[in-house]
C-alpha cells in the first residue's frame, strides 16, 4: 500500500487538555478515527463512562488533521478506512511526534482485523496495543483509564 506524500508538519505546540470543573487533573482527551458511524457511536457510548473528552474523525486524514491540531492522551485507530486508513495514519501520527519533538502517544488499533498477520502490520506502522472487534469493553475503559501501561513495553525496550 503507498504512502501518501505530505510536507513536513508546522512546529505547532501542543494543546493542553481542558480542566474539568476546575478540578486540578485535566481530563483526558480521546481521537477516534473509524469511518463507520455505528462504531463510532459505540464506543462514543462506551467512552461516556469514562472522564474523557472524545474527538471524533471518520478517516485517516481527519485524525491526522485532529492530532496535529491538538493534544491527546489516547488514538484509537480503525485499520480500513477511506482516503487514508489507520496504518498509514499511525505512520504520520509517528512522524509528526519525530519531527515536531512531542512524547509518544498510544494508539490502540481497533479493528475486525485479528490475525496476527494484521497485528504485526500494526506494531510496524507504530501501534502500541491491537484490539479486535468485537472488543471487550471493560478492557479498552481500562486502557483509556491509564493509556501509559500502552507505553511501559517502550520504555523497556529503549
Amino acid at each position: 500500500m503507498p504512502l501518501i506524500q505530505c510536507d513536513a508538519p508546522a512546529h505547532k505546540e501542543p494543546k493542553p487538555a481542558l480542566p474539568v470543573d476546575g478540578a486540578d487533573h485535566l481530563r483526558r482527551r480521546v481521537l477516534v478515527a473509524d469511518d463507520h458511524p455505528v462504531n463510532r457511536r459505540v464506543i462514543e457510548l462506551i467512552l461516556t463512562q469514562a472522564d474523557v473528552e472524545t474527538i471524533m474523525a471518520e478517516n485517516g486524514v481527519e485524525a491526522l488533521d485532529a492530532f496535529r491540531a491538538g493534544h491527546f492522551d489516547l488514538v484509537l485507530m480503525d485499520m480500513q478506512m477511506p482516503v487514508m486508513d489507520g496504518l498509514t495514519a499511525t505512520q504520520e501520527i509517528r512522524l509528526l511526534e519525530l519531527t515536531e519533538g512531542r512524547a509518544r502517544t498510544p494508539i490502540i488499533m481497533l479493528t475486525a482485523n485479528a490475525m496476527p498477520e494484521h497485528v504485526a502490520a500494526g506494531r510496524a506502522a507504530g501501534v502500541d496495543h491491537h484490539l479486535a472487534k468485537p472488543f471487550n469493553a471493560a478492557e479498552l475503559l481500562a486502557l483509556t483509564a491509564d493509556p501509559s501501561v500502552l507505553l511501559k513495553d517502550q520504555v523497556a525496550a529503549a
